[in-house]
């Protein structure tokens, strides 16, 4: 979803810088839940097996790691959705003036 034409084939630069944002923020969000999911199936091998110190090292890393990168990932998306959702609202107003 490109948003930042405005029908007037001008571009704003909030609008285009937003969609900037959004892309960089949609990558950290998936390699977020990646390194969540290498600490899950780390977990599991190990507990399956035996959980060796590398094994324990990648789980425990890739959770904190992953936590970090996706925690701030989860608040920009919020505020990116609150951002386009106002915007709708300001350029389409469900009662227009008469």
């Amino acid at each position: 979803m490109n948003s930042a034409h405005t029908g007037h084939d001008t571009v704003d630069p909030v609008v285009a810088r937003r969609d900037r944002i959004d892309r960089l923020n949609r990558v950290a969000s998936r390699v977020g839940y990646g390194l969540y999911a290498v600490s899950v199936v780390s977990f599991f091998v190990g507990l399956w097996t035996s959980l060796t110190a590398p094994m324990h090292f990648v789980s425990g890393a890739s959770l904190v790691v992953g936590s970090i990168i996706l925690a701030p990932s989860i608040v920009i998306t919020y505020g990116i959705r609150a951002a386009r959702r106002e915007e709708q609202t300001n350029t389409n107003p469900k009662d227009p003036p008469t």
